[in-house]
């Protein structure tokens, strides 16, 4: 017979495409999960892997059996599920959910509280995480629901296996100085002004730095000059209150700062949504059914006392 855990690392291994990616998302080390791998070549009785230079390839065998593996592991989730579900008692055991920093500051004191009292059995773990590893850590099991973003007008791959509910949608806002030159006196900031400007931004390849290309380029028609990078949006605002950047930051964030001026772009309302995704298989289990109805009370009330904020459920 063999064994859904080490049926679960060829499903991996076939997704990521080597052993160390494997490790790395499952926080195992690579000579245990080669040792589990050439026990289920022993279970399976046939050659599942062969060797490349200094990584492995699955063979024929190999993928057909990581094939059915998935289908296994989903299969044993959605009965699991399913059990939870009929058995009708209050949340329990263990979540795990990923969550990007603003939403976090804004929203996660709240959904924490109202967890507390909604489902004071249920185990939760929070992890800060950018949302396209996020999603992969879900496809990987690594985690249980992703509270992601997603920039317009740059949409989030959707996948099959996933089930994303949309929470919220924020303006993005065009963050500056008090005393910087391209503030009007009232209304709206043409991004045109800030053609001069110093930039602050996310790192390369993430949804923050690809939205602002896009927008300088596209409505402003000028590269934006990028001087400084964090991905913590709080480092952002910090060197846009210094006077030395201007950024694009969420009204989430900017609605607790102050010190600075965050304005509407003139050319184009320019938006991100916030959203939960969970995997089909546990999308009616009843701990993610208490964290998404958790987080949607929290929108809910956050947005009441804040402008540029709509909840979409």
């Amino acid at each position: 017979m063999m064994e859904l855990r080490r049926l679960r690392l060829l499903h991996e291994l076939s997704r990521l495409g080597t052993i160390a990616a494997v490790a790395e998302s499952l926080s195992y080390s690579p000579s245990s999960i080669s040792v589990q791998l050439a026990q289920l070549e022993r279970e399976a009785d046939a050659k599942l892997l062969r060797r490349v230079g200094r990584n492995v390839e699955l063979t024929v065998a190999g993928l057909r059996l990581a094939a059915h593996a998935a289908d296994a592991i989903a299969a044993d989730e959605a009965i699991r599920t399913e059990l939870a579900t009929d058995a009708g008692d209050p949340p329990h055991g263990h979540v795990r959910i990923t969550i990007v920093q603003t939403p976090a500051l804004a929203l996660l004191p709240g959904l924490l509280d109202r967890l507390a009292a909604t489902a004071p059995e249920l185990h939760v773990e929070v992890m800060q995480r950018e949302t396209a590893p996020a999603l992969d850590d879900l496809r990987s099991r690594a985690v249980d629901l992703v509270v992601g973003i997603e920039y317009e007008p740059l949409p989030v791959p959707r996948q099959r296996d996933t089930d994303r509910q949309d929470v919220m949608r924020e303006d993005v806002l065009l963050a500056l100085h008090p005393d910087h030159p391209a503030v009007p006196k009232r209304g709206d900031v043409r991004i045109a002004a800030c053609a001069q400007a110093a930039w602050a931004s996310g790192h390369r390849g993430t949804g923050l730095d690809a939205v602002l290309r896009n927008v300088c380029n596209r409505l402003g028609g000028f590269e934006p000059d990028v001087r400084h990078r964090s991905d913590d949006g709080l480092v952002l605002s910090a060197l846009v209150a210094s006077g030395r950047a201007v950024a694009l930051l969420p009204a989430l964030l900017t609605a607790e700062m102050p010190h600075i001026i965050a304005r509407r772009l003139r050319e184009e309302r320019l938006q991100r949504t916030i959203f939960t995704a969970t995997r089909t298989t546990i999308s009616n289990a009843p701990a993610v059914l208490a964290v998404r109805a958790a987080l949607l009370d929290t929108a809910r009330r956050v947005a009441v006392r804040q402008r540029n904020l709509e909840v979409l459920a």
